[in-house]
């Protein structure tokens, strides 16, 4: 008789208003339906997911991460090198790796893509102890990410950062120095971004043209609007959809990233407030594998051609 498939899930109760119950019900009942034998375990401090992870039986391939960002990223961090695929079951605030990745949020849709789904391999980075599956920031975004009240995100996810956000429309600007694949860079901006993914808070609303999950690479972007008004400009395009006509931006690309300031700025990594600039970030050498819907296709969108790059400025390597 054949063993049944188990599965492990692996649940933050600290993201999003609903119960427990509401993520783990369908989840369950899709499980049975297909055979599959489904391991719940509900984490009670920060980290543990990853130890979870990391301590997770051999005979186990798949690990559904029923959380946001940030425990989709404790969950990777605790199987990179290792035969396990990476499920979510999205309920934080954002959830922008779930959505890039095509993953809805309804939990009895996301339950059957875990179960059902095909895999596909992404990028991750490393900084220090912390893994990024989406993306790591300096500047404005990590600013509202320290700002906005955990308790205030459960209740009205992405609106709570709305406050913060205005609060710091006009972040100060602030210089940075750093190397990219050994090749130095520096400047001053409002936000510094090391990206995987390309958007925020939607998928449409996109920060960078040509990023990429899957090429291998981690983007670098430095904006650095002059004024208020063009603060505001810049998120027009963003808006808009066209973040290739917005202004003030350089954009970089490399697999080794160093960063540091004179000036305290904060950072964050996947949404995670994470202390101050400096920080060094480092493609992984491996991808990890995760649960998509069949029919989602990567497609590396045009590379922009206003790229101050690690080799050229039209012609961005992509080895």
């Amino acid at each position: 008789m054949a063993t049944a498939r188990t599965v492990l899930a692996i649940v933050n109760p600290k993201t999003g208003r609903r119960p427990i119950d509401h993520f783990i019900e369908p989840l369950s009942q899709e499980a049975a339906r297909r055979g599959i034998l489904l391991r719940v375990v509900v984490t009670t401090s920060p980290g543990e997911a990853t130890i979870l992870a990391q301590n997770a039986d051999e005979h186990i391939d798949t690990i559904i991460a029923v959380g946001g960002d940030g425990t989709v990223s404790d969950i990777v961090a605790g199987v990179l090198g290792r035969p396990v695929s990476i499920a979510i079951l999205p309920s934080g605030s954002t959830n922008m790796i779930a959505r890039e990745l095509g993953i809805p949020g309804t939990p009895r849709a996301a339950a059957r893509i875990a179960l059902g789904g095909v895999t596909r391999q992404i990028d991750v980075a490393v900084a220090g102890e912390r893994v990024i599956v989406h993306m790591a920031g300096a500047g404005f975004d990590a600013a509202i990410m320290r700002d906005t009240s955990s308790r205030w995100k459960r209740r009205v996810r992405w609106l709570a950062y709305l406050p913060a956000g205005a609060r710091h429309l006009n972040f100060p600007q602030f210089k940075y120095d750093g190397w990219i694949d050994g090749q130095p860079v520096s400047g001053t901006a409002r936000l510094l971004l090391v990206a995987i993914g390309s958007s925020i808070i939607h998928p449409r609303l996109r920060l960078g043209h040509g990023i990429d999950r899957t090429d291998r690479l981690l983007d670098v972007l430095a904006f650095d609007p002059p004024s208020t008004a063009d603060v505001t400009r810049l998120l027009w395009w963003v808006v808009a959809g066209k973040p290739e006509r917005m202004q003030w931006t350089k954009h970089y690309r490399g697999k080794h990233i160093q960063l540091s300031s004179p000036d305290k700025v904060p950072v964050e990594f996947d949404g995670d407030y994470a202390g101050n600039l400096p920080i060094e970030v480092i493609l992984h050498p491996e991808q990890v594998r995760v649960c998509v819907p069949a029919a989602r296709r990567y497609r590396s969108p045009a590379i922009s051609m206003r790229l101050p790059t690690r080799i050229s400025s039209d012609s961005p390597s992509r080895s």
